[in-house]
């Protein structure tokens, strides 16, 4: 369940997130965002501000928000300079502060020269971060966000904890995937749409960007878990957002289950 896989990425921490879980009654919505780099756009885009203004098409039910946002990206560089200057994005109509920091256990997870573009490790490989996100909008107003951050390997995460955990993950992001951070890579993010029936995913947001990498075909060796029939095709498309206002990589489209076109 959702509550076992944050959990685990807590591990004997007696800090921060510790206690966001201890008070969550239930079964946190997780939006999981693949290959996130420096990217926060799905912190504006995905709640209840957004979807207040932005209706889904023709009144469909859209599903709960995400209670908690989780960030994966190998991030090869030294440092997490982005996140510990506190402010990680600002322009004339928004800002992104890093409010708060809670360092948790590292993760020790493989990063395989067939898949990632910068397999040798630096000091950012296995942190995972508890963050506090505060956003400001012109057009949404301000609110905060707790975010997780964990500097791995998007598939080796999905095979060897999301999936092993029985981790729910009510939302997930396929934007620029592969591009994060510069880091690249040689993976389009294709498996993601064989593993959503099992994430129990209620929405996928994503640019539409797939077609097999010899990165993907590597993860099937590695992971045969991650293959199997895709669920993209049978879900319903509920709001599209011009590319230009997120990734300037395609226009982004947000997709349900088909047992949740129900009218509102």
């Amino acid at each position: 369940m959702s509550k076992q896989l944050l959990h685990s990425l807590n591990g004997n921490n007696a800090g921060s997130f510790h206690q966001w879980l201890t008070d969550f009654n239930g079964s946190p919505r997780i939006a999981w965002y693949p290959s996130a780099g420096t990217d926060f756009h799905d912190l504006l885009y995905i709640g209840p501000e957004y979807s207040k203004i932005h209706k889904p098409f023709e009144s469909l039910l859209e599903p709960l928000p995400p209670d908690i946002f989780l960030h994966t990206d190998y991030f090869p560089y030294q440092d997490l300079s982005f996140l510990e200057s506190k402010v990680a994005y600002k322009d004339d109509h928004t800002s992104v502060l890093v409010k708060s920091i809670e360092e948790l256990p590292q993760i020790d997870l493989p990063l395989d020269t067939q898949i990632v573009d910068f397999p040798e490790r630096s000091d950012t490989t296995g942190r995972v971060l508890f963050l506090t996100v505060e956003i400001e909008s012109n057009a949404l107003g301000k609110f905060t966000r707790p975010v997780l951050y964990a500097c791995v390997e998007n598939a080796a995460f999905c095979a060897e904890r999301i999936l092993p955990l029985s981790g729910r993950i009510s939302h997930v992001v396929h934007v620029r995937f592969g591009g994060g951070c510069g880091g690249g890579g040689k993976s389009t993010g294709i498996w993601l749409l064989n593993v959503l029936d099992r994430l129990y995913t209620d929405v996928l947001v994503t640019d539409n960007h797939y077609g097999r990498q010899r990165g993907d075909e590597r993860i099937y060796e590695l992971y045969p878990e991650l293959s199997g029939p895709e669920a993209a095709s049978a879900m319903h498309n509920i709001r599209v957002l011009p590319g230009e206002k997120w990734s300037n990589h395609g226009d982004i489209t947000w997709k349900i289950r088909p047992c949740l076109n129900l009218k509102a």
